[in-house]
């Protein structure tokens, strides 16, 4: 679940997207946008996983032209002039266009590198404010929350997470992976897995969830019976990933997609 600038930045990862990154739910980031990581099984083998969508934002990247988002052209010696894009560049797209100019010597590296961290200021500056105009908003607050994560500012985006789960009664599916993404890749196991449980509580049928879960299990716990469990309720749900390679990698041969038992998350 890319970044707009002046307007969006966002990111994302999950079982069912893995053919574009892992949804803590790593999408690409907009400029002035929506930004969330979660796994997914299509994510990282570029391709097939197959199963339902979760719905994700896309941005659009012109980096040809130097237009507004009202189609007119950019101010002359603006940063999205310097850097040759427009407002609805992916934040991915605007570190390109900062290399070309680079490498083409459009102007002097101090001019391209400032109109770089002009434009990312004002997105963090349009999604901040939205945040503090909207306290009770939970998107706003997960909006600001991917912006920290797109510039790998850990903390932050912990921190915005937090609100929006506290705007959403601890009920938000993305904030709740997010933070259990971050605590993982900081090493705080036990928290990341009572958020993975937290998410699973009140969205029990989320396969990116158990996947990114199962995952942690078997990288940071060494622990394949747990995994195994997440896994054979992935494939109880989405009978189509029973044959990803992700999910036999995680769960080898074991898979059983018809338990006798009902689901008990492995804490």
């Amino acid at each position: 679940r890319r970044m707009r600038f002046g307007a969006t930045l966002t990111q994302k990862r999950g079982p069912t997207e893995h053919a574009t990154r892992t949804r803590m739910t790593r999408t690409r980031t907009r400029t002035a946008g929506n930004f969330s990581r979660r796994r997914c099984l299509n994510e990282r083998r570029g391709g097939g996983g197959g199963g339902r969508r979760r719905r994700r934002v896309h941005a659009t990247t012109n980096l040809d032209g130097d237009f507004g988002n009202d189609g007119k052209f950019a101010p002359k010696g603006s940063p999205e002039d310097i850097l040759r894009v427009s407002r609805q560049t992916s934040f991915e797209g605007l570190k390109a266009a900062r290399r070309v100019a680079l490498e083409e010597k459009t102007h002097a590296p101090e001019i391209i590198d400032k109109a770089f961290e002009d434009i990312v200021d004002n997105s963090v500056r349009f999604f901040k404010t939205k945040a503090e105009e909207n306290e009770t908003d939970a998107d706003a607050q997960f909006a600001l929350g991917n912006v920290y994560q797109t510039l790998e500012m850990p903390e932050k985006a912990i921190e915005q997470y937090e609100k929006t789960l506290k705007c959403s009664n601890k009920t938000h599916l993305d904030a709740s992976n997010n933070i259990a993404m971050l605590l993982q890749e900081k090493g705080d196991i036990d928290k990341a897995e009572a958020y993975y449980l937290n998410a699973l509580t009140h969205h029990p049928e989320s396969v990116d969830v158990m996947f990114n879960w199962a995952s942690l299990k078997v990288q940071c716990r060494q622990d394949l019976d747990g995994a195994r469990i997440l896994i054979n309720r992935i494939v109880t749900i989405e009978p189509k990933l029973k044959k990803h390679p992700l999910v036999k990698e995680l769960a080898g041969e074991e898979i059983d997609d018809e338990p006798d038992e009902p689901f008990v998350p492995p804490i």
